[in-house]
């Protein structure tokens, strides 16, 4: 065994920890220092758990949660692998915490506010022609339909389009982790905005205009489209406030 191999796993020992959260500890730094990748074969379980002088089913419990979470992927009679998929649990995960917590529809919309002006910026940058139509189809789909259901999905198809489009990684996976949030967000304020004929080619017309700023290379025109799309939010959020009588620090998601 490598000395600093050593060292690390003397570590863990030391501080006092119940065993699967050294053993979860030792795991996070063989990833997060790079010495396992993403397909790389981590050693057996019964090898890790004379490293770390704990039990074979302490060794198998981590590995369950982590292959749950999608970062191992564990198969029968051929080993265990080191992966990077973990939308799904990391989608419901998230979503379960901030339903523990709270989270108000002004949060969302104050965090989305921020992170969609910089995916406009990235994708004026990096978005290829070919992205940027898929935009302009589902523009033009929004505009045909007369379903209210399906111009909601294409609203958030859009949304998610232009984070996409942005080409960076973070901001795409931060997306995805919000993902159920944002739906329900986009949907719930964009039937609520729509009602009112005059609000709604407002809002239309911001889709467009930032959809015209991605052709254009103009982030300043875009930006001033994006912060039209969410001054209409703001309104909205302040409608629901005043209707429902509350403060706005008060109001819940749903």
């Amino acid at each position: 065994m490598r000395t600093t191999e050593y060292k690390t796993i003397k570590k863990y020992k030391m501080e006092n920890k119940k065993t699967y959260q050294y053993v979860f500890d030792y795991f996070s730094e063989q990833i997060l220092s790079g010495t396992l990748k993403v397909n790389d074969k981590i050693p057996p379980e019964r090898e890790i758990a004379e490293k770390l002088n704990v039990s074979r089913n302490s060794i198998r419990e981590v590995m369950h949660m982590l292959e749950i979470n999608g970062i191992l992927d564990c198969k029968q009679g051929r080993g265990n692998y080191v992966r990077c998929e973990p939308k799904d649990y990391m989608v419901k995960f998230v979503n379960m915490i901030m339903a523990l917590q709270d989270i108000k529809y002004t949060e969302v919309y104050h965090i989305r506010t921020g992170y969609e002006l910089v995916a406009l910026r990235l994708a004026i940058q990096s978005g290829s022609e070919e992205e940027i139509e898929e935009i302009h189809q589902i523009l033009l789909q929004m505009d045909e339909t007369e379903d209210s259901s399906e111009a909601a999905s294409l609203d958030i198809e859009f949304h998610n389009k232009l984070i996409e489009i942005s080409h960076n990684r973070l901001l795409i996976m931060y997306n995805m982790m919000l993902s159920d949030l944002m739906t329900q967000f986009i949907a719930d304020f964009r039937t609520r905005i729509v009602a009112d004929k005059a609000r709604g080619e407002v809002l239309k017309r911001a889709h467009w205009n930032i959809y015209d700023a991605l052709v254009d290379k103009d982030f300043l025109g875009g930006s001033a489209a994006m912060r039209k799309h969410f001054d209409l939010i703001g309104e909205q959020i302040k409608l629901m406030e005043e209707e429902a009588r509350i403060e706005p620090h008060s109001g819940k998601l749903s």
